[in-house]
């Protein structure tokens, strides 16, 4: 709550609901490039004077003249519980872009399915090889589990080369579950493959460690979460 207060006073804001859209191609960016954040998308936020702009480095507010930029998350205080609006509107824009990369999916289909969740993994990742393991008790759940990429060293990254010759493989599973496993494996990482997209992806959605899991209302669940516990995050 501390840390709650503290971000209010910093930002000293009016909430509003009624901003002027401000498009990113009318967005002057030239700041914004010079330190390596492109911006993707722009929409009305809840600081005035300010956008909030997805970027290939997650979510930030921006200043109308791209002068000025503000990181972390607003609340709006005013209900009986503060609700994260930035959160809410990362959420919305996750589940939307989503839907561009299904085809990409290594996807583990519960039988009975109830719901669909998409994993950032990274073959070198322990709490990622954790969560492979326990795939059964996901799937037993009724938890389809759809991976994408997201090689937390880069795409040059062990990590990086892994993930490449999984995407590249015929078999996909078998080759990400021996990657996971630590076995043997040798494969092509130097075909057309859609891991760099993938890491991207992540970077926009707030990614910085992997397992990341998206919900399918498009929240974001950092961490290898137990089967029962993401079940339960999954019916609220």
């Amino acid at each position: 709550m501390q840390y709650l207060t503290s971000l209010l006073a910093i930002f000293a804001i009016s909430y509003s609901l009624f901003l002027t859209p401000v498009f990113a191609d009318e967005l002057d960016t030239r700041y914004l490039n010079r330190i390596g954040i492109e911006v993707i998308s722009t929409e009305p936020g809840e600081i005035d004077g300010y956008v909030r702009a997805v970027t290939n480095q997650g979510m930030f507010y921006i200043s109308k003249d791209g002068k000025r930029l503000l990181s972390g998350n607003v609340f709006d205080i005013t209900q009986a519980e503060p609700e994260n609006l930035t959160e809410q509107g990362m959420a919305s824009i996750r589940k939307e872009r989503l839907k561009d990369f299904i085809d990409d999916m290594i996807v583990y289909e519960a039988d009975d399915e109830k719901y669909k969740v998409t994993v950032f993994t990274d073959t070198t990742c322990s709490y990622c090889q954790r969560l492979h393991e326990n795939l059964d008790s996901y799937l037993n759940a009724g938890i389809t589990v759809r991976y994408l990429a997201f090689p937390r060293g880069g795409l040059d990254s062990k990590g990086g080369q892994e993930l490449q010759a999984v995407w590249c493989a015929d078999d996909k599973k078998a080759a990400i579950s021996a990657f996971k496993d630590e076995e043997s494996y040798r494969g092509n990482s130097s075909c057309n493959n859609p891991v760099e997209a993938h890491y991207a992806l992540g970077k926009s959605f707030g990614v910085t460690g992997t397992p990341a899991i998206i919900l399918p209302d498009g929240r974001l669940i950092p961490g290898a979460v137990p089967a029962r516990r993401l079940l339960s995050e999954l019916r609220k």
